[in-house]
């Protein structure tokens, strides 16, 4: 489903049926899955559509831009790397190219929807969350419900930490695709309160084609890459 396509598109599969009617007087885009139909008018002269995996952020509606995922907890000796594998829930992305210029026309997802509280009620962020197993190599994933998120654990203390979820800013998110929906993190500790998460921009394997970055592409402005800085604990 992935990729780019001319302006005569349409796709099905088991999941999901897309489509652009071009028979009447303005183009129809319409989407069935789920049980939803989606239809919406096409004004204006476009180059081609892309479908891509974008930030999972975004439904049922724009609540938070924070992924939160949570893991099996596992034990960091001080001045420690370790490389784990995650997987994280997959949110998909239409957009319409005119003169080289990318619009989000839809988004949807085959995954349930969950949210959370990072942190105290008064200082908290609300969080996308999501819940994952623990892997010593890339799993196995349905490429379009998962992804798998590389994430390196640097534990910069003097003493041992006990780390079982980590929080993101989706802002910040390099999002790849190919033989499976990809990302790369480091999460380096600073205490056993403390952490900070931040994104590679380099593809991880076997995930050749970076997606299009929904919050460029809306023209939202984004800060400088700086990652999210935990500081209400990791477990």
């Amino acid at each position: 489903m992935f990729g780019r396509y001319e302006r005569d598109f349409e796709y099905s599969d088991a999941d999901v049926k897309l489509r652009i009617d071009r028979s009447g007087t303005i183009p129809v885009y319409t989407r069935d899955c789920n049980g939803a139909h989606v239809e919406k008018y096409l004004t204006g002269d476009y180059n081609a559509i892309h479908i891509c995996p974008v930030e999972p952020v975004n439904l049922p509606e724009e609540i938070t831009h924070h992924l939160e995922i949570a893991f099996p907890e596992i034990v960091l000796p001080p001045e420690v790397k370790q490389t784990i594998y995650l997987k994280f829930p997959v949110e998909t992305g239409v957009f319409f190219e005119i003169h080289r210029e990318m619009d989000v026309l839809d988004i949807f997802s085959f995954v349930p929807t969950r949210f959370s509280l990072y942190g105290r009620p008064d200082a908290g962020v609300i969080t996308r969350w999501y819940r994952s197993d623990l892997y010593s190599c890339v799993p196995a994933t349905d490429l379009h419900r998962e992804g798998v998120l590389e994430l390196a654990l640097v534990n910069h203390c003097a003493t041992t930490v006990e780390i079982s979820r980590a929080v993101f800013d989706s802002h910040h998110m390099t999002i790849f695709y190919g033989e499976r929906v990809g990302m790369t993190a480091t999460m380096e500790v600073w205490s056993p309160a403390i952490a900070q998460t931040t994104f590679a921009t380099t593809p991880p394997p076997g995930c050749p084609n970076r997606s299009i970055d929904l919050y460029t592409s809306q023209k939202f402005p984004v800060g400088p890459m700086k990652g999210y800085m935990m500081e209400s604990g990791m477990t």
